[in-house]
């Protein structure tokens, strides 16, 4: 668990981890330099599965993680955000699946489906995608659908891809799921075990624009350095352009022009589809929409 100033639901964070159902588990916890009210809570607990380093200088949440990560003995580590939340049952159902596979070794990913939660941690939603087996093909055309705090490593390997990539600040986690499972499977367990918080600081429209800027930019980089074959670059420029579409919508719905306007004169070609994205998105919300009053 990486800390800056999260003391908001930090508690529910850990309370979760403490709940499991399978008990052979330690938290790094890992401070990097927090004001707020995070120390306490965690030496709260005073428990010794918990370990707590308090970080000699305040860095971006790449190296954070990196130096977590330099402190696990386990041979599987999970990477929790601090306003996040599991499922009791996530741990054991995760194991219990590698478990009943054969060739546990070639097993370099556990993660679960995920659902969002709000302040209260009232869930309002589903992330229904989820894969198992070979994903790194998906992963790149379906766009980043594991979620970091669903994620288990195998730490092995994770360590010997290289970690986190500390030049990343939202590709991060992408870039590392790629890495981990480019050679290697992944299993994922069919239930919502992760709880993933939403915030309303999360969708400032500067965000949006880092983002998926940053993101283009990632994927047009991992085209060129594994020469990946047209079949799967032309997935991938599908997927970058339902994408931007979205993108564009959203920086139009909050009236940032100033960031439209750039995104749109850096990466305008992959807004040659919009037209069919943007009708294919309003005939899904129809169709929701139809569920929706059917059930009432």
């Amino acid at each position: 668990m990486n800390c800056y100033n999260s003391d908001t639901y930090l508690r529910e964070a850990i309370d979760s981890v403490f709940a499991q159902t399978y008990q052979n588990w330690e938290i790094i916890f890992w401070d990097n330099q927090s004001t707020d009210e995070s120390a306490a809570i965690v030496k709260s607990y005073q428990d010794e599965r918990i370990k707590y380093f308090y970080a000699p200088e305040h860095t971006p949440l790449g190296r954070a993680r990196n130096l977590a990560i330099e402190k696990v003995n386990g041979t599987w580590v999970a990477i929790l955000d601090c306003d996040d939340i599991w499922h009791r049952e996530k741990l054991e159902a995760s194991f219990k699946l590698l478990d009943s596979y054969a060739d546990k070794e070639d097993v370099s990913l556990l993660y679960s489906k995920t659902a969002y939660i709000d302040g209260k941690g009232d869930i309002f939603g589903f992330y229904e995608e989820h894969y198992s087996g070979d994903i790194h093909d998906l992963l790149l055309t379906q766009g980043d659908f594991v979620f970091i705090s669903a994620a288990i490593f195998r730490t092995d390997i994770l360590n010997k891809v290289g970690k986190i990539d500390e030049s990343l600040h939202y590709a991060e986690d992408y870039d590392v799921l790629l890495k981990v499972t480019r050679n290697r499977k992944a299993l994922c367990v069919d239930a919502y075990h992760t709880y993933y918080r939403v915030h309303q600081s999360s969708l400032t429209s500067t965000k949006v624009y880092e983002y998926d800027v940053e993101n283009f930019e990632f994927l047009n980089r991992y085209i060129k350095e594994h020469n990946l074959p047209l079949k799967l670059r032309i997935a991938i420029f599908l997927n970058n352009s339902s994408r931007m579409t979205a993108s564009v919508i959203k920086l139009i719905a909050k009236k940032d022009f100033t960031h439209l306007v750039k995104i749109v004169k850096g990466y305008w070609y992959y807004l040659l589809l919009s037209p069919y994205y943007i009708v294919r998105f309003i005939g899904r919300r129809i169709v929701k929409m139809v569920k929706y009053q059917g059930t009432e």
